[in-house]
C-alpha cells in the first residue's frame, strides 16, 4: 500500500511545538519578570533578534541543576511577536554536539531550530510554557504537595517561535520562572497533558474540524487546561468522556491567541477507563487548503494542562511501549475501507490528513487502529528494523503485522 511511503514523512514524534502568532514588533521590558528569590527556583531566559519579515524558531539547551527540580509553579513572560514559549525535557544528560538531523551546533547558545524543537532534539516531555505573553502559563500553580519533577542534570530545551511582521528588527526576550519546593514535601508527581492532533485539513475558503480522543487508563486529577490553535481557529471544545460514553464539556474557547486557561476550583477527576476528547473548529478565508504544520501558514490542534499523579503514557497519549494511542475522529461520511483506500492513494501528508478528516465518526476506532499500525508505529513496532532499510521489505512486514487491523477496518460500518 502507498501508505508505507508516508512512514518516513509521519514517523517523527507527534509531540510538537506550538507555532507563532502574528503580532507586530515590540520592545521587550527587561524587568518584566524578575528571577525567583534565591532558593525559591530558577529563571531560564532567551534573547535573540528577529529580522523584519522573518519567521523563525529558535532553541537553547540548558542543563538542570545537579540536585534536579521539583516545580510547584511556573511564570512566563515574552515579547510580543510570538504566542508561545515552551520549556521541554529531553533524554540527554549532557548537551549534544549535533542535532538529531546531524547538524553540528553550539546548542548551549541560542540557535535556529526552524524544523521544530522535536525534530532537532530528543524531546521526552514538557515542563512549562505559555502561549500568552501577558498571562496564563501551562503549569500555573499546582496544589499543595504536588510538583512536576525534573531529574538531576536533565538537559532542557527552551524554544520560541517568532514572526516579526514589522519593518523593524524585533528583540525577542523570553523568560521562564520555575518556582520549586523541597523534594521531601512532594506527595505526588505532576505530569503535563500535551495532546496533539496532526489530522487537520481545512479547504480553501471553507471550514473543517479536527477531533481526537485519548483513553485514560489510570485515575488522574487535572489542575487546569487550555487549547492551542492558529489564526483560523474559531472554536475549541474539550470533554471528559464517561465510561458509558456520556460527554461532559470541561473547556470551551474561541481564542487562538492570548488563550485563557481554565483552572478547576478543585482538580477535575478523570477515572480509569474514561477519556479526554477535544475538537478544533476552523474557518479558512484563504484561497488554498490549510493543513497541520509548524508555521503560521499551517494549523494546530492541542489540549494542554497539568495533572497528577503523572503517567508517562498520559502525558502524550501513548501506550506502555511509547507508541501512539490516540483515536482520531473524522467529521465526514467515508467508511473505514474508503478511508484506507484514500490513504493508500495519498501521495503527501496533506492528502492523508484530508482522508482522516473526511472519515466517519462511527468508524474512528478502526480507522485509527489501522493508521497507527501502518503509518505511525511500523506494525506496532514489529517492523522497525525492516522499515529502517528496504522499502519493499518494510511494506511486506507492515502488511503482515497490520492484517488484523486492516480486516477489522474493511468490515467496520459508520453507524
Amino acid at each position: 500500500m502507498r501508505t508505507h511511503a508516508l512512514i518516513a514523512l509521519l514517523g517523527a514524534p507527534l509531540l510538537a511545538g506550538c507555532s507563532s502568532g502574528e503580532s507586530g514588533a515590540q520592545t521587550p521590558d527587561t524587568a518584566h519578570l524578575e528571577p525567583p528569590a534565591p532558593g525559591a527556583g530558577v529563571q531560564y531566559r532567551m534573547v535573540s533578534t528577529v529580522a523584519p519579515g522573518q519567521e523563525i524558531e529558535r532553541c537553547k539547551l540548558i542543563v538542570a541543576p545537579p540536585e534536579g527540580l521539583t516545580v510547584r509553579a511556573d511564570e512566563v513572560r515574552f515579547s510580543a511577536g510570538s504566542h508561545h514559549v515552551v520549556l521541554y525535557k529531553t533524554a540527554y544528560k549532557q548537551i549534544p554536539a549535533e542535532t538529531r538531523e546531524g547538524v553540528r551546533v553550539d546548542a548551549a547558545e541560542v540557535h535556529d531550530c526552524n524544523s521544530g524543537a522535536t525534530a532537532a532534539w530528543e524531546i521526552t516531555g514538557v515542563v512549562a510554557g505559555s502561549q500568552s505573553f501577558g498571562g496564563d502559563s501551562f503549569l500555573g500553580d499546582l496544589p499543595d504537595g504536588v510538583a512536576l519533577k525534573v531529574e538531576p542534570g536533565t538537559v532542557l530545551v527552551m524554544n520560541t517561535h517568532y514572526l516579526n511582521a514589522s519593518p523593524e528588527p524585533l528583540v525577542a526576550d523570553a523568560r521562564v520562572n520555575l518556582y520549586t519546593m523541597p523534594p521531601e514535601q512532594v506527595e505526588q508527581e505532576a505530569g503535563m497533558l500535551f495532546h496533539y492532533n496532526p489530522f487537520i485539513r481545512v479547504p480553501a475558503n471553507g471550514a473543517a474540524s479536527a477531533r481526537m480522543r485519548c483513553r485514560i487508563d489510570e485515575d488522574i486529577s487535572i489542575v487546569r487546561v487550555q487549547s492551542h490553535m492558529h489564526r483560523r481557529g474559531v472554536g475549541f471544545a474539550a470533554h471528559r468522556v464517561r465510561g458509558d460514553g456520556a460527554m461532559e464539556e470541561i473547556y470551551a474557547n474561541e481564542a487562538w491567541e492570548e488563550v485563557p486557561a481554565k483552572v478547576f476550583p478543585s482538580p477535575l477527576e478523570v477515572k480509569a477507563g474514561e477519556a479526554l476528547d477535544f475538537r478544533c473548529d476552523y474557518a479558512n478565508a484563504e484561497s488554498r487548503d490549510v493543513v497541520q504544520g509548524l508555521t503560521t501558514r499551517d494549523e494546530m490542534c492541542m489540549l494542554i494542562g497539568p495533572y497528577f499523579p503523572r503517567s508517562p503514557e498520559i502525558d502524550n497519549c501513548t501506550d506502555a511501549q511509547g507508541l501512539p494511542a490516540e483515536t482520531w475522529i473524522g467529521s465526514g461520511a467515508a467508511t473505514c475501507a474508503e478511508t484506507l483506500a484514500c490513504a493508500s492513494a495519498a501521495a503527501s501528508e496533506a492528502a492523508l490528513y484530508g482522508c482522516v478528516v473526511n472519515s466517519c465518526a462511527g468508524a474512528a476506532a478502526q480507522v485509527s487502529a489501522a493508521l497507527r499500525c501502518q503509518i505511525f508505529t511500523a506494525g506496532q513496532g514489529a517492523c522497525a528494523d525492516a522499515c529502517a532499510g528496504d522499502a519493499d521489505r518494510c511494506a511486506a512486514c507492515v502488511d503482515e503485522a497490520c492484517a488484523a487491523d486492516v480486516t477489522a477496518c474493511q468490515a467496520a460500518a459508520c453507524d
